[in-house]
């Protein structure tokens, strides 16, 4: 089976399965499962800019502004079969890598950052943020990428910021 986003949306009678039984079940079969509260998810999609008080993101975003670049984050995790497809694909595609020098990368893994990821509101992965230097956040990119889409991504947001 190949899967090409590790994100699913599991609807269930709670008068025929509990969720407890329903996480187990779902991480019997290999993948790992949350509950996401709506509150928080929809609180995290209104999000304009990136939150501050995360040296990660404080640093990242210092590096943009000092370069004038834009900012790319993407949230992966070393267990997540898309991420690890697109780091042996996708990010290693020449012309990627070529468009990857003209914007701060900064790779985050969930499991070691879960404020930030849960801040942002990331559900599924990979995700992928697109940032100006100012913090506002531009794009979300949700799921795995090709070179060619990702790539196309990456010169919308490269002409965009450098017409502002």
């Amino acid at each position: 089976m190949l899967l090409d986003r590790d994100e699913f949306v599991v609807s269930f009678d709670p008068s025929k399965a509990s969720e407890a039984k329903l996480i187990a079940k779902i991480k019997e079969a290999g993948y790992t499962a949350q509950v996401v509260d709506a509150r928080t998810a929809n609180a995290a999609a209104k999000l304009t800019t990136l939150p501050s008080g995360f040296a990660l993101i404080d640093e990242a975003l210092a590096e943009a502004k000092r370069e004038n670049k834009p900012l790319v984050l993407e949230f992966t995790a070393e267990w997540c079969a898309p991420c690890k497809q697109m780091e042996r694909t996708t990010l290693v595609d020449s012309r990627v890598v070529e468009l990857l020098k003209q914007v701060v990368f900064v790779r985050i893994d969930t499991d070691r950052q879960p404020e930030i990821a849960e801040r942002l509101g990331v559900v599924g992965l990979p995700d992928i943020r697109f940032a100006a230097t100012n913090g506002r956040l531009l794009r979300q990119l949700r799921g795995f990428q090709t070179a060619e889409s990702f790539a196309a991504a990456l010169q919308q947001l490269i002409r965009q910021t450098a017409s502002n």
